[in-house]
């Protein structure tokens, strides 16, 4: 996931490839990041034994999370101004929350940069 997001960054600097085609790229790449963003908080917090707590803190109204509540926390990330729909309890899990956000806008950031060189070439 992080070599294609530096793939997409390097294919800003790109002029032979058409713009619908890029922009494309980007808006397919997002939900993929989304998911496996969900996926990594569910196999992170369910690798953690019964007794212990979970790494993650998430805003749902059950108890114990399910797969779905992980990737709903993922998705809401991009139409929040901040991650708060899912937070680290450790170092370690924050961290991980903050890779999370940094990829989330560097990818909005790219698809609007795009957008705008697309309605700037018409």
């Amino acid at each position: 996931m992080f070599i294609q997001l530096a793939g997409l960054n390097l294919l800003l600097f790109n002029t032979i490839t058409p713009g619908l085609v890029l922009i494309t790229q980007l808006l397919l790449f997002l939900p993929y990041s989304l998911l496996v963003w969900g996926w990594i908080y569910w196999r992170i917090d369910e690798s953690v034994g019964v007794n212990s707590g979970k790494y993650f803190r998430l805003d749902c109204e059950r108890e114990k999370p399910r797969p779905i509540d992980y990737l709903v926390a993922s998705f809401s990330t991009v139409f929040s101004a901040s991650i708060s729909s899912i937070k680290g309890k450790s170092a370690r899990a924050k961290i991980l929350t903050i890779i999370h956000g940094f990829v989330v806008y560097d990818l909005m950031g790219l698809t609007l940069s795009r957008a705008i060189s697309l309605a700037q070439a018409r």
